[in-house]
């Protein structure tokens, strides 16, 4: 079983933004509800494109954003304040369409209406949406939510608890500078990472100690970890060598078995290659 789904208890971050979005809208609809002539399930509806949809964008925004090695050296701060407002020139146009369907605003006559209503509008939703992308955001960068992931019932059940002495600990990969550059947190004593995830635009690390989720991608994590340290059995994950107990083979897939018990998923483009890798 792979580590998707809670983590430790904590809302995965897709699913904590869109339940944000939710919240937001349902609000929205409510303190609406009596300053518009609209029924209260269309203020529902209006206001959950009207946050959903720039939801989904801004996730999608901050991952892209994140592959430029231009920005990867650039704050978690200026990251998010960068994709909210990219997001917020995208958004303007379908926001202002919205609120004309909805009969909240006219439908202009000419360019000159349209360009002036649309910068009226970039103006309305450019703050909201990007101080909106920054608190959701800010519990993670200020470390308030730190990854505890408990193991599944199944897993202890079927699986008994690995000791790190079982393996050689020693050559897990330890890696402070990696952490000390990307994380939020103010210090981080030196860790031995057992396997990261990508979790959106954040990255899970798992170290013998901790977990945590940090705001940097998966490809510029790889890049600070010493070569061929570990390798990547999915698109998502990056394992240490080290920290690999076994390999389960199931059909045409398989999963990996940590020091730490946990289950890390092997894509069927990479089956053979762990394999190989594994038996070296």
């Amino acid at each position: 079983m792979s580590q998707t789904g809670l983590l430790g208890g904590e809302l995965e971050p897709k699913t904590y933004f869109y339940s944000a979005a939710l919240v937001l809208a349902v609000l929205f609809a409510l303190l609406d509800n009596n300053q518009t002539d609209l029924a209260l399930p269309l203020l529902l509806l209006l206001w959950g494109l009207q946050t959903l949809l720039p939801v989904s964008l801004l996730m999608l925004c901050q991952e892209r954003l994140q592959q430029f090695s231009q920005t990867r050296h650039w704050s978690a701060w200026l990251k998010l304040s960068t994709s909210g407002l990219l997001v917020s020139l995208l958004f303007t146009a379908p926001a202002l369409c919205l609120d004309i369907l909805a009969g909240l605003d006219p439908l202009y006559s000419d360019w000159s209406s349209w360009l002036h209503a649309l910068a009226l509008e970039f103006i309305a939703v450019a703050p909201v949406l990007t101080l909106g992308w920054l608190a959701v955001n800010a519990p993670w960068l200020f470390g308030w939510r730190l990854v505890k992931i408990s193991q599944p019932s199944a897993d202890t059940n079927t699986a008994p608890k690995l000791q790190p002495a079982q393996t050689d600990s020693a050559a897990v990969v330890a890696n402070s500078d990696f952490l000390h550059q990307h994380s939020p947190l103010s210090a981080l004593a030196p860790e031995a990472v057992l396997y990261m995830k990508a979790e959106l635009h954040y990255l899970l690390v798992v170290s013998n100690t901790s977990r945590r989720l940090i705001l940097s991608s998966l490809k510029d994590a790889i890049a600070d970890m010493p070569p061929q340290s570990g390798f990547q059995p999915h698109r998502s994950y990056w394992v240490s060598r080290a920290a690999v107990h076994k390999l389960v083979r199931q059909g045409r897939q398989g999963e990996l078995l940590l020091i730490d018990n946990s289950r890390i998923p092997v894509s069927r483009q990479q089956l053979a290659a762990v394999t190989n890798l594994l038996q070296q």
